[in-house]
C-alpha cells in the first residue's frame, strides 16, 4: 500500500489578511523585498517562513547591499535560485495552487534575475515599485509548495 503524504495545514484567511495589509506597499530593499514578502506570507499561512534561516544571510554586511551572485553561491552552496528553493520546498510542475511560492522573470535586472511571489489562484502577487502587483499565471516560470 502506498503511503499518502499529508500536506501541511494552510491558513488561507491569514494569507488574504496579509496581502490586504501590504497591498499598498511596494518593493523596498532590506525592508520589504520579494524574499521578505514571500517568507512572511508563508509565516502567516503556516506559522513559519519558507526560509527563515536565510533571512539575514543575503545582505552583504560590509556594504549594506545584497550579495552578488558569487557571494550568494558561497553563502548558500547552490548555483541557481531554483536549486536553493528546491532544498526548502517541493517543486511542482502544474498550475500553482493558492499559496504556492512562485517565480517570474523580474521586470528589472536584479541580483537573481527573478521575482518571488505568491500564487493567489489564477494570478500571482508580486511586489511592484509602489504597490503589490498581480501577474497572470501564464507568466509563472517555477512554483513550489510546502508538504
Amino acid at each position: 500500500m502506498r503511503k499518502m503524504t499529508q500536506r501541511a495545514e494552510v491558513n488561507f484567511p491569514a494569507l488574504s489578511s496579509y496581502l490586504d495589509e501590504v497591498k499598498g506597499r511596494g518593493f523596498m530593499w532590506h525592508v520589504h523585498d520579494c524574499f521578505m514578502f514571500t517568507n512572511e506570507a508563508f509565516r502567516r499561512m503556516y506559522g513559519s517562513g519558507w526560509a527563515d534561516d536565510w533571512a539575514d544571510k543575503y545582505i552583504a554586511k560590509d556594504a549594506g547591499l545584497y550579495k552578488r551572485r558569487d557571494q550568494l553561491i558561497r553563502t548558500y552552496g547552490y548555483t541557481t535560485l531554483e536549486d536553493a528553493i528546491d532544498s526548502k520546498l517541493k517543486r511542482i510542475n502544474y498550475v500553482p495552487p493558492r499559496g504556492a511560492l512562485v517565480t517570474a522573470k523580474a521586470p528589472d535586472k536584479w541580483v537573481i534575475d527573478r521575482a518571488l511571489g505568491i500564487s493567489v489562484g489564477n494570478k500571482a502577487a508580486f511586489l511592484g515599485k509602489s504597490r503589490m502587483i498581480f501577474l497572470p499565471i501564464r507568466r509563472i516560470e517555477s512554483a513550489w509548495i510546502r508538504e
